[in-house]
């Protein structure tokens, strides 16, 4: 049993659980988005969130010299990850070049103190948007003209939206990722209230932890009402599904407290795109 927790605890502790769901929710997010994803791209989003988080989690620590629980094997995998991912973006275009620059960008203001003496952690709210936008960036806008996605925006349903441009419907599905990301940030940022330093003004310390939990299920509620007024109700099983999983996210936000495993946020929430992936196959 404890050999068990242990490669659990390196699968959560080595990014590689995060960067597993964050693949579900890229495939999630553009399943009708797209005629063709080459694997590639996946291998490409995989490494860079795999490498991104244990830069924001671990860069510091290494620069200090300081140790850490499996520091040697984090290391091993991180240095295989970023060696497939310049690989990978050697044979991609300018543009998917400039995205992951973009986004490693975020991770570097995330982890180090460049402004001011403070990352961007340590002011408030910043750090819900930074994660949200760096993940916008890596799901929405690399696949635009990546040499390895084939964009064909398309919902694959009998229902007409009520805006008819590609564009504007691409940027509406962004705006509803963008926010349900926050939501599922939400858990982590209450969690992490017994290891938050004050000094560092996250959202729960800020205006406590009830009214985070009723900001995070009104977003969850706007983005069932964005969904419903461009489609209405539907009984049909990729909608059922997205309804279910932001009522998912919603109970994951409420039941949440920091005094729950760090197993809940890390592992259980952290796997809902996983569900939500698995259900769209199996159904």
């Amino acid at each position: 049993m404890r050999f068990l927790k242990s490669i659990l605890d390196f699968y959560i502790r080595s990014s590689l659980h995060v960067a597993v769901c964050f693949v579900a929710l890229f495939v999630v997010f553009n399943y009708w988005n797209f005629n063709t994803i080459d694997v590639s791209i996946i291998g490409l989003i995989f490494c860079g969130v795999l490498i991104g988080y244990n830069l924001i989690k671990y860069a510091i620590l290494v620069l200090k010299k300081e140790s850490f629980r499996f520091k040697n094997r984090i290391l091993i995998l991180t240095s295989l990850a970023s060696l497939i991912a310049i690989y990978l973006l050697i044979n991609d275009n300018l543009w998917t070049v400039l995205m992951v620059l973009l986004a490693f960008s975020y991770s570097l203001l995330y982890a180090f103190p460049l402004f001011k003496h403070r990352n961007w952690r340590q002011i408030p709210i910043i750090k819900l948007i930074t994660v949200a936008v760096s993940w916008i960036i890596l799901i929405c806008l690399i696949p635009l003209k990546s040499s390895y996605v084939d964009f064909a925006y398309a919902y694959g349903c009998d229902v007409t939206p009520v805006i008819d441009s590609v564009f504007y419907l691409y940027i509406i599905d962004m705006f509803q990722l963008f926010i349900l990301i926050i939501a599922l940030c939400i858990p982590f940022e209450i969690r992490d209230l017994k290891y938050d330093a004050v000094s560092l003004k996250t959202l729960p310390q800020l205006i406590g932890v009830l009214n985070t939990k009723i900001i995070g299920i009104s977003i969850c509620v706007i983005y069932i009402v964005i969904e419903y007024v461009q489609f209405g109700f539907l009984i049909d099983h990729e909608f059922l599904i997205n309804y279910f999983i932001v009522v998912l996210v919603a109970t994951a936000i409420w039941f949440s407290d920091k005094f729950k495993s760090d197993y809940y946020a890390s592992f259980f929430v952290e796997a809902i795109p996983i569900l939500w992936l698995g259900l769209y196959y199996l159904l």
